[in-house]
């Protein structure tokens, strides 16, 4: 059997990465940003969001959003504990959504998102989660008739959890006047998951500070792994490099 997804952190320079994974992924959808940041000298962590990275589905469905806002809080108190002042936070999809949270909230250096629905938009998260649990009952061993039923048993529990992560999306938003620092956005054209659009809505209420807004024609949602993945990871470092760090 594969073996389960765990958190990542790599102590490297001064500089510190915390890197956020997607609605029932794992830090698995981050792991190739923060080899490949690590190889440019940064520390990154990659926390696991309660509840994820199990072979049990209702393990995410137990959970509420809020609950991975404090995970959020969390993983901002870790680096500070190890001796982290300057830190920036980014985040995938749901990720996302609490990396500019921070952003508003705490004395970050600059972050920002990765395909995330902060300003309210189309998409098929509760079709997706059930791909997601075919997938993991699959490698559980489940038959495809206990499969099915469970599928159908999440449902309702899916729309109220989606309708959970929507009110934190849109706390985030309505604190997006106070973000001061740098916002990276990254938004995949071929976005199965999410209107593709609405970073631009998103976009115009960052007006007011240092915006980084980067367009990927042909990739998909989990923009990470993608086709552009080369493209995205140095547009990453570029952003991270012209942050303001204290080099002391």
């Amino acid at each position: 059997m594969k073996s389960l997804p765990q958190p990542i952190y790599e102590k490297h320079g001064k500089r510190a990465i915390l890197l956020l994974h997607a609605y029932s992924g794992s830090p698995n959808d981050v792991r190739m940003l923060a080899r490949f940041l690590e190889k440019s000298n940064y520390s990154v962590y990659a926390p696991m969001f309660t509840g994820h990275g199990t072979l049990a589905p209702n393990e995410i469905l137990e959970q509420d959003a809020e609950t991975w806002w404090q995970d959020t809080k969390q993983a901002i108190q870790f680096l500070y504990d190890e001796g982290f002042s300057d830190i920036a936070v980014l985040g995938l999809s749901m990720g996302g959504i609490f990396a500019v949270r921070a952003l508003s909230e705490f004395p970050m250096i600059g972050g920002g998102f990765f395909c995330s629905p902060i300003s309210p938009v189309e998409n098929h998260v509760p079709e997706n989660f059930e791909n997601y649990v075919r997938q993991v009952l699959k490698i559980a061993g489940e038959s495809e008739s206990r499969i099915e039923q469970q599928v159908e048993s999440f449902r309702p529990r899916v729309q109220q959890q989606l309708t959970d992560i929507q009110e934190q999306a849109a706390i985030t938003e309505s604190k997006l006047s106070d973000i001061q620092k740098p916002v990276f956005m990254a938004q995949a054209g071929q976005d199965e998951m999410i209107d593709p659009y609405g970073v631009y809505e998103t976009a115009k209420k960052l007006a007011h500070t240092d915006i980084s807004l980067h367009w990927y024609p042909e990739s998909k949602h989990v923009i990470t792994v993608g086709i552009a993945r080369k493209v995205f990871e140095k547009d990453v470092l570029d952003f991270l490099e012209n942050l303001p760090w204290n080099e002391e």
